[in-house]
């Protein structure tokens, strides 16, 4: 079972990389295997919409030979995704959105006679920022991926305003937590193994997930 965790953040010591880390973490707690990739290590270019042309080239793997044709085969490969991203003006990181636009190519395999290559992945989101704009983040994200045949798991979204209070925000690292356990748990459910996908509200767990982030993070 494998989760990759995809940090929309330029700050790779920043309150989005931190729950993120929180959820990947709580994922490999209960045996996922975790990968954590940055949208920002890399060039990611944009979009050419070639979906739109009259014979579409926009298939799997997409046509760019770039960090976003790696983060692709990436996503392809993964169980579960995990999208963490700051709150730009109530949307995801440029870089983001960048890659959510290349991410058609592996959807668009429905013209190609396949299912689409999102169908079955299980994707949860973690949505952060000073201001407001969660709700309006984290409801683009999951209306964006269950379109694309995803699956968005119960409580598969954390968001908080709050920016670095958030990782002292008990609510936020709860739903963080969550948001890597179930996830996991989902695509567990999916792949045949029977699972309990309802909210863990586990403290304990918490606190210790918390103290190995933080101290990861001390390191740097």
């Amino acid at each position: 079972m494998k989760v990759l965790g995809i940090l929309g953040s330029p700050h790779s010591d920043g309150p989005s990389a931190f729950l993120l880390k929180v959820a990947l973490k709580a994922a490999n707690s209960i045996g996922a295997e975790i990968e954590l990739i940055s949208v920002y290590d890399g060039k990611i270019e944009p979009c050419k919409g070639c979906v739109q042309d009259e014979e579409p080239n926009c298939k799997f793997p997409c046509i760019y030979d770039d960090f976003g044709k790696v983060i692709l085969e990436k996503i392809y490969t993964a169980d579960g995704i995990i999208f963490a991203t700051p709150i730009y003006w109530f949307a995801p990181s440029g870089p983001m959105k960048l890659l959510i636009d290349r991410m058609t190519c592996l959807e668009n395999m429905v013209a190609y006679g396949e299912p689409s290559y999102m169908e079955g992945k299980v994707v949860g989101v973690i949505a952060i920022g000073a201001d407001a704009g969660g709700p309006w983040v984290g409801g683009y994200l999951i209306t964006t991926f269950t379109c694309m045949g995803a699956i968005i798991p119960p409580w598969g979204i954390a968001y908080c305003h709050k920016a670095e209070q958030c990782i002292k925000d008990k609510k936020i690292l709860m739903d963080a937590m969550n948001v890597g356990l179930l996830v996991t748990k989902t695509a567990m459910t999916v792949k045949g193994c029977i699972e309990n996908i309802r909210f863990l509200e586990d403290e304990e767990l918490m606190e210790s997930i918390k103290k190995e982030v933080e101290e990861e993070f001390n390191k740097k």
